[in-house]
């Protein structure tokens, strides 16, 4: 029966060690936090939950390198493409996400075009989009 005791202390001493290395602790930090758990599992396993694995993960999103697209636009030169709803730079001619036509022209004079327009206002010319 104390053998079976031995065994949880080890496993959960094991599985410590490799969740902390796993959280970046350094092999010191890892190899302390096995070894109070092989000694005390009862009360050093529920302060590794509770201590060891979120001080590491608040490390590792502060210095995360990733970076949320639609959060770089700036929000007072951003519209939202009518077509897919992402968020986009004003000045873009064509949604990068969908390829839709932001801004449609003329074809013949350049000119920017309303998309409810059949007729180009400037050059009299039919227009090309729908």
């Amino acid at each position: 029966m104390v053998s079976f005791g031995y065994l949880i202390a080890f496993l959960a001493a094991f599985w410590v060690y490799n969740d902390a290395k796993n959280r970046d602790h350094n092999v010191g930090s890892a190899l302390l936090w096995a070894v109070g758990t092989l000694a005390l599992a009862v009360i050093v396993l529920p302060l590794y939950l509770l201590f060891g694995r979120r001080q590491q993960m608040n490390k590792a999103y502060k210095g995360s390198d990733i970076i949320d697209i639609e959060a770089t636009v700036i929000a007072d030169d951003a519209i939202n493409c009518s077509m897919c709803g992402s968020k986009v730079k004003e000045d873009y001619n064509l949604c990068p996400y969908c390829g839709y036509t932001l801004r449609p022209k003329c074809q013949t004079c350049g000119q920017e075009l309303d998309r409810n327009l059949k007729i180009c206002p400037q050059c009299q010319t039919p227009t090309a989009h729908k």
